[in-house]
């Protein structure tokens, strides 16, 4: 935090003694939003203000005087004892960076200036000429695994990505990044543009954004999915690559007229295939490709044979082989830590070429 420019004012002297104990070259001032409102009328705002709500019987009305005499370029952090969605909500549409609510701790401290050092030190992306965005399906067969792999091999060679999750009951992908989302997607389509596409996603990396579900918003209806066509669009904006995954059936015609192609993830039994088929015939044609994906060491419980007539003359495009020790990584927002460099070769065989790259392109 040393090597950002941060002054905070806030109200209570415990906040105030834990930002000095866990960076004591930061401006640590008593006062709330109103105070640094006043300040910045007249002084050039720091490249960071962290700002207290408490202590205001109103402070929301605050927040947009402060934004207006803050530079632009000024990232402005809020924490308050209140810890409601709809607070957050409301100061992010206003223009606040993050919402940190009380009582403040080293960890959640530090983490919110990892978000603003990502974003200030991301180098600048080359202009992105085409997009691909990859809807993919099979809830259930892998997809979070076959997402995570396919950001992660698009990164290594040198391309940004935006993994947008849609599933509505939970954003597991979140868990799979190990990336906890700080705003969620109702708040990404609800911006109607008044925030830029970089501050909607949480940074994976410096080349993977995520945007999905923070579990404390898991389930939620109160949004407009017809939204979903114009925030792939401004992401597509921003990455070579879009990677959307948890939807439903009624994602499908929300989104088509946005997705490049398709990605059915099956496993090989039975029930794996059956799902596969049912995937083809929604589709009805559009471009789609098969990966079929051994999430548990089983035998081979269908037969290639048998495979071809079930898919209609089809054999799957991909096969990903079983990975010991996948499940556990997954589980601990790891799953790159399960492939092996061999491994990881073998893969980028199948999913570069997925990806529109060549398998032997430089990684950046």
């Amino acid at each position: 935090m040393a090597d950002i420019e941060l002054v905070a004012y806030l109200h209570d002297a415990a906040s105030r003694r834990l930002v000095d104990e866990v960076d004591a070259q930061v401006t640590v001032r008593s006062g709330t939003v109103r105070t640094a409102s006043a300040r910045y009328r007249t002084d050039r705002s720091p490249e960071v203000l962290l700002i207290d709500l408490d202590g205001e019987q109103n402070p929301i009305v605050y927040v947009p005087a402060l934004m207006q005499v803050c530079r632009p370029e000024t990232i402005v952090i809020a924490t308050g004892s209140e810890n409601n969605v709809s607070l957050a909500n409301e100061l992010y549409r206003g223009g606040i960076f993050l919402y940190l609510p009380k009582p403040l701790d080293a960890l959640g401290l530090r983490n919110a200036m990892r978000e603003v050092t990502a974003i200030q030190t991301e180098e600048e992306r080359p202009e992105v000429q085409t997009c691909r965005v990859m809807l993919i399906h099979g809830k259930g067969m892998g997809t979070n695994t076959v997402t995570t792999l396919l950001a992660r091999s698009a990164a290594d060679a040198g391309r940004y990505v935006s993994c947008l999750d849609i599933d509505p009951s939970f954003g597991s992908l979140s868990l799979a990044f190990d990336t906890q989302p700080m705003r969620g997607l109702a708040q990404a389509l609800e911006t109607d543009g008044e925030m830029r596409v970089e501050q909607l996603q949480a940074q994976v990396s410096s080349r993977i954004g995520l945007v999905a579900h923070p579990v404390d918003q898991a389930g939620r209806q109160d949004f407009d999915e017809k939204g979903l066509p114009s925030l792939v669009e401004a992401l597509s904006l921003q990455a070579h690559m879009v990677l959307i995954s948890g939807a439903q059936l009624f994602h499908l015609d929300v989104l088509r007229t946005v997705v490049s192609s398709h990605v059915v993830v099956f496993e090989p039994t039975p029930a794996g295939v059956s799902i596969a088929i049912r995937w083809l015939r929604i589709l009805d044609g559009e471009p789609s490709t098969l990966v079929m994906n051994h999430t548990r060491p089983l035998p081979r419980l269908i037969s290639q044979d048998q495979l071809r007539s079930s898919l209609g003359g089809r054999l799957p495009d991909f096969e990903i082989p079983y990975i010991k020790g996948m499940s556990r990584a997954m589980a601990l927002g790891e799953p790159e830590t399960a492939v092996s460099r061999r491994e990881r070769a073998a893969l980028n065989r199948f999913l570069l070429p997925m990806l529109g790259l060549s398998s032997a392109e430089e990684v950046a």
